[in-house]
């Protein structure tokens, strides 16, 4: 009960900055805009990787995709065992709804999930510039997310300390096991190879 009195006094507190405009305009665009730099950065960073002959970096990306793709799937099964609706599903009284969003599982969030195993990854992989470069990007897109009522604010905070622990352990430990280091040099081999 307590629990979600916090996230509905939050939820609402939060919302109401949605009544300005400029605000409304930014929580429409970093909702979901930042996640797309994961991507793009793996693509350009392995291609410039590839172009240095920098082979041994490589690995370090390959971790850093894994990292995220292994939360990612422990995210989608705590969803399915822990269902609980978005906001929009329960509250009904809104400064003002900015997105509306499929009604799937709203925790935890994939967006939190994602973006701090991503950025534990890089912190780990010593690509600290890129991560203090991304950290406010994606604290603005989490944010976004509970201003424009997609998640729950304990969504975005509970998952995000455990996801970056999740992470740091996934990471410290992940590219020791064996099966990892046969993997890596099986898609390495593949990718020189094809020439990337």
């Amino acid at each position: 009960m307590f629990l979600q009195t916090f996230n509905e006094v939050w939820l609402t507190y939060l919302n109401s900055f949605s009544i300005n405009n400029k605000i409304a305009t930014i929580v429409w665009i970093f909702a979901d805009a930042p996640i797309f730099f994961i991507p793009i950065f793996l693509i350009v960073t392995w291609v410039l990787l590839n172009y240095k002959k920098k082979w041994d970096k490589k690995e370090e990306i390959l971790i850093i995709f894994y990292s995220t793709i292994i939360w990612i799937v422990f995210a989608l099964i705590i969803q399915h065992l822990v269902h609980m609706d978005r906001p929009e599903n329960y509250i009904k009284t809104t400064w003002k709804l900015l997105l509306k969003h499929i009604p799937d599982a709203s925790f935890p969030s994939d967006h939190a999930t994602v973006s701090f195993a991503f950025l534990t990854s890089l912190y780990f992989a010593n690509y600290k510039k890129v991560f203090y470069a991304f950290l406010p990007f994606v604290c603005i897109m989490l944010l976004s997310r509970v201003i424009a009522w997609v998640h729950w604010p304990l969504d975005i905070v509970v998952w995000t300390i455990i996801w970056i622990f999740s992470s740091y352990i996934t990471f410290k430990y992940l590219k020791k096991l064996e099966i990892i280091k046969k993997i890596n040099k099986l898609i390495l081999k593949i990718a020189s190879f094809v020439k990337l």
